[in-house]
């Protein structure tokens, strides 16, 4: 067999060597037109179900000689009408031996491209997502070597779809880059999927003229779902549907994003995965009427999981129908009473993931309510429910909610203990927790306008829990014109700078005498939350704000791309008056967990303060 150069095979077709393989020698030599070779090929494939047998062999050995020019024919010819030649063709595509890399692909790419072929199809699949993945684009051109040469159809067209859905740059020359990478590497390839990456090359440059192209391909594919299925899946054409919906809404589309999602929802099936995949798709766009479509559609499926219910609340919500969302949400806490476990999970979702606070509340209470004799159901609800309250500014409501788990604490220490360790790491004895309802009581009166409860229930919580530096911003907080009152917290304050700055000397003279390098890793973590510690409590009261600035990014530098330790950097920043910096790792953190409202109150104050200082400037 004459070894199969792709490299010549580029050279020929696209004036580009772009991938491995194949030779098209027999085709260089004779300088053989595209068109020529074309119908060379197509008497070649009928020729493999030939009555004489030399002829067929003939035939065979022509085909293998002339390389991947004959890929796309033999994959077409699988489904000759002659079984000969349909076997035969199968026959030649699994004889062809494919090298997906070539030393001029990036390392990262060679890396997933190794061994591409012998791999089963889940993670080929895997291997083209990761791919998709690279930064600056590097996967592209490798993408379409797969989607060009995957034999497996499905899988062509999910690399093409891989390719599509991928982070291209959005600057124009840039673009135009890659786009011109897309044209070589797919060349004339005659695959379904090469006409979607010629379309989504020129749509990388200018999209509004590849409109009508990309709504035939997309009616193309439904068709073929419907007359061949063994040449797509629904998963493949509901995908390029959402791709295509994407263009559509960035362009302003409405009227044609609507229709298109409803094609969609007509693809869809009633399976709990798809269900909440597609729903969750449509809400990130804002599409508020289609978990009612589905809903209607599917109302057996669909009315049995509470979380699908509570997202068809959310939706109606979103479009200004409450009745109907407060419906759809005492539905759903209506489901399952007693089973806490269904009911603290949908807490934990609606809170974390949907942000509608209001009815987690209501699923952590169902939760207390059905924990029944279960102590450590309760104490693990209502801690959560707390957590969630004060980030909301409701103190009061969350020590209210912390009482009864006091009480429960005092009658069994050891479960308390084994709750608040799998919560924070640490257990918790009743006077600590006593010491928390304080704190929450405190700034509750705080917010009153009471400053003498306010300062009563912060010192007790003090007493107690001596190292909560979010004490002590409370307390220097309080304003009080008592000189006595304020020198006493002065004091406090550098009390405890000084004991963070003690712990950090001791920390790192720890690091440098170890060679252990587990203890190092363990010691690091311990001097990050020590620097996270004094920058957060210098920039949220008095101090040298420069250093609380070292001392924040040397957290991040210990644990790289930690939320609480970028939202320290912003608050440092911010004590600085350097706005930009502080809005940027603002959201930073925010984008980690948007559902810590107190971060998102930070950044709302950062961007106001620098919106007031830049209209403030001539």
């Amino acid at each position: 067999m004459v070894p199969w150069n792709l490299k010549q095979w580029f050279s020929f077709v696209a004036g580009a060597v772009l991938c491995a393989g194949v030779s098209l020698r027999a085709a260089d030599d004779r300088e053989t037109s595209r068109q020529e070779l074309d119908a060379e090929i197509t008497g070649l494939i009928e020729q493999l179900g030939s009555s004489q047998f030399a002829t067929r062999e003939k035939a065979q050995s022509r085909i293998q000689s002339l390389g991947l020019a004959v890929f796309d024919a033999l994959l077409q010819a699988q489904h000759h009408r002659d079984i000969e030649v349909a076997r035969r063709a199968r026959y030649l595509l699994r004889g062809m031996p494919i090298t997906w890399s070539i030393d001029t692909d990036p390392q990262e790419v060679r890396s997933f491209l190794r061994n591409y072929g012998q791999q089963g199809r889940e993670e080929r699949l895997s291997r083209i997502e990761s791919l998709a993945n690279l930064k600056n684009s590097q996967g592209v051109v490798a993408l379409c070597r797969i989607m060009r040469f995957e034999s497996d159809v499905v899988l062509s067209k999910q690399a093409a779809l891989q390719l599509m859905w991928h982070d291209a740059s959005v600057d124009l020359e840039d673009r135009k880059v890659i786009a011109l990478r897309i044209q070589e590497a797919v060349g004339n390839s005659r695959r379904p999927a090469s006409r979607w990456l010629r379309t989504y090359a020129e749509s990388l440059v200018s999209s509004e003229p590849t409109l009508d192209e990309w709504e035939q391909i997309t009616r193309d594919e439904l068709e073929m779902l419907a007359s061949k299925p063994d040449e797509t899946q629904r998963s493949v054409a509901r995908d390029l549907l959402r791709w295509y919906v994407d263009l559509l809404r960035g362009l302003g589309r409405g009227e044609q994003v609507q229709a298109n999602f409803a094609r969609i929802v007509e693809l869809v099936e009633p399976d709990r995965e798809e269900l909440f995949d597609v729903v969750d798709w449509a809400l990130e766009r804002e599409a508020w009427f289609v978990p009612e479509l589905l809903a209607e559609r599917f109302p057996a499926e669909y009315w049995q999981h509470a979380l699908l219910v509570y997202r068809l609340a959310e939706a109606r919500r979103k479009r200004g129908d409450e009745a109907g969302a407060k419906e759809a949400a005492a539905h759903a806490l209506g489901m399952n009473p007693t089973q806490y476990n269904l009911h603290f999970a949908a807490a934990r979702d609606l809170r974390r993931e949907r942000q509608m606070f209001d009815w987690a509340e209501s699923e952590f209470r169902q939760v207390i309510e059905a924990s029944g004799d279960l102590p450590k159901v309760e104490l693990f609800s209502r801690e959560l429910l707390a957590q969630m309250l004060a980030d909301l500014q409701r103190e009061g409501d969350a020590a209210a909610a912390l009482e009864p788990a006091f009480e429960i604490g005092e009658k069994d220490p050891g479960a308390l203990a084994a709750v608040y360790e799998a919560i924070y790491g640490r257990a918790f004895t009743p006077p600590e927790l006593r010491a928390k309802i304080n704190h929450f009581l405190g700034i509750h009166h705080g917010r009153e306008g009471d400053i003498e409860k306010q300062k009563t229930f912060l010192e007790k919580a003090m007493a107690v829990d001596t190292e909560n530096i979010d004490i002590v911003i409370a307390l220097h907080g309080i304003k009080d014109g008592d000189q006595a009152w304020r020198e006493k917290v002065d004091k406090m304050l550098a009390e405890h700078v000084q004991r963070i700055e003690s712990g950090m000397q001791e920390l790192e003279q720890s690091m440098s005498t170890t060679e252990d390098r587990d203890v190092r890793a363990l010691l690091g973590e311990d001097l990050a939350q020590r620097n996270n510690e004094y920058a957060w409590l210098v920039s949220n009261t008095v101090g040298d704000y420069q250093k609380a600035v070292a001392c924040s990014r040397k957290s991040l530098e210990l644990v790289p791309a930690s939320w609480p330790y970028q939202d320290t950097l912003g608050r440092c920043y911010f004590a600085t008056g350097d706005y930009k910096s502080a809005i940027h790792f603002q959201k930073l953190a925010v984008a980690q967990a948007p559902y810590l409202q107190q971060m998102r109150r930070q950044l709302k104050l950062f961007e106001e303060t620098l919106a007031a200082t830049e209209s403030s400037v001539p």
